[in-house]
């Protein structure tokens, strides 16, 4: 077994054993209502094992990920309203990701609905696009409740209904490979950060 390998097995076992952990979901509503706020940690990290480990629970996982981005969409939008000298910019600066930030309140202009409800498909973090709806009440907080709320229905109901539907067949090859996919959304993550940086 080569070093790699061996990584990824206990990997494995590690998110296995996190699935079936008791507070395995209140960590997926903290995961994702940071990633929504602060920090650009894919939340589908954690919710794959856990859609996986019980399938039958798939949708309901799905909804404890929603809700905790909801609510740091929220979290996110207050940091952008009124905290953003203090907080908000040294995120942006943190990241790196100014142009991008800049880019969104332009978008926002443009069609707010669909920027967000599309905010989950794109190489920029989610929690610029909380930040800048804050910035000096770019948006109102209806307006992102409603955008963030579908836009984060799409992105995790999308990925319960694959897992779901697909069966079993779907979910042990998913399985499988949990390791290196759970190493390969955290890569993206950061080639997300890597491209926003470049292209904005």
């Amino acid at each position: 077994m080569t070093f790699l390998s061996r990584h990824l097995h206990a990997l494995k076992g590690r998110l296995a054993a996190l699935a079936r952990h008791p507070l395995a979901l209140p960590a997926l509503f903290l995961v994702a209502l940071l990633e929504a706020s602060l920090i650009p940690i894919p939340p589908d990290m954690l919710l794959i094992p856990l859609a996986i480990a019980r399938p039958r629970r798939a949708f309901l996982t799905a909804s404890v990920c929603i809700a905790g981005s909801v609510t740091g969409s929220m979290i996110g939008y207050v940091i952008g309203a009124t905290l953003f000298e203090g907080v908000g910019e040294q995120v942006i600066a943190f990241l790196g990701v100014a142009p991008a930030f800049n880019h969104v309140l332009f978008l926002y202009r443009e069609n707010a609905l669909w920027t967000l409800l599309f905010s989950g498909f794109t190489s920029v973090p989610f929690c610029v696009f909380t930040i800048a709806a804050g910035f000096h009440h770019t948006l109102g907080p209806m307006t992102l409740l409603a955008g963030a709320g579908m836009g984060r229905v799409l992105r995790f109901y999308l990925l319960a209904g694959v897992l779901v539907l697909g069966g079993p067949p779907v979910r042990r090859l998913i399985e499988h490979h949990l390791p290196a996919l759970s190493v390969a959304l955290l890569l993206l993550a950061v080639a997300g950060l890597i491209l926003a940086r470049v292209l904005s």
